[in-house]
């Protein structure tokens, strides 16, 4: 695993596999903590959920193309984006249970999401929420 710490623009690669998940959750939560971002609150919460989903759904269907995967966290102006990117060009499998429960909470925190072709062939997912008085940055 790399980490680039920059104040507010984190990456780390991690490999596509099942322990990669939880330990990009401990990376999200450590940077929202670096933010300001408390962690009871709900766009802590959301955010989490919302990078083990998008993990698990890049070790699930893109570990045969991407060995690894990269999750990036970006703080801005009045919102935190977080996205993940795998070697896979297909899109995300039509959404299941996790994927469902993403675009729920999404929809329900009025943020947005975007899946981008990459130069390498590949994909990343996109979600960006306001910040909106929902934790304390």
């Amino acid at each position: 695993m790399t980490v680039d710490q920059r104040a507010r623009h984190r990456t780390a690669r991690l490999s596509a596999a099942p322990a990669a998940i939880p330990q990009a959750r401990r990376l999200l939560t450590e940077a929202l903590a670096d933010w300001g971002v408390s962690p009871g609150t709900d766009l802590a919460y959301d955010l989490r959920l919302i990078v083990s989903e998008l993990a698990a759904n890049s070790v699930r269907n893109a570990d045969r193309l991407s060995p690894v995967f990269t999750l990036t966290m970006v703080l801005g102006d009045g919102h935190i984006g977080v996205g993940v990117h795998d070697a896979d060009p297909r899109p995300p499998v039509r959404p299941g249970d996790g994927l469902g429960v993403v675009h729920e909470v999404i929809t329900e925190a009025h943020g947005i999401t975007e899946v981008q072709s990459t130069e390498d062939g590949g994909k990343t997912m996109w979600v960006v929420l306001p910040l909106d008085g929902r934790g304390t940055c």
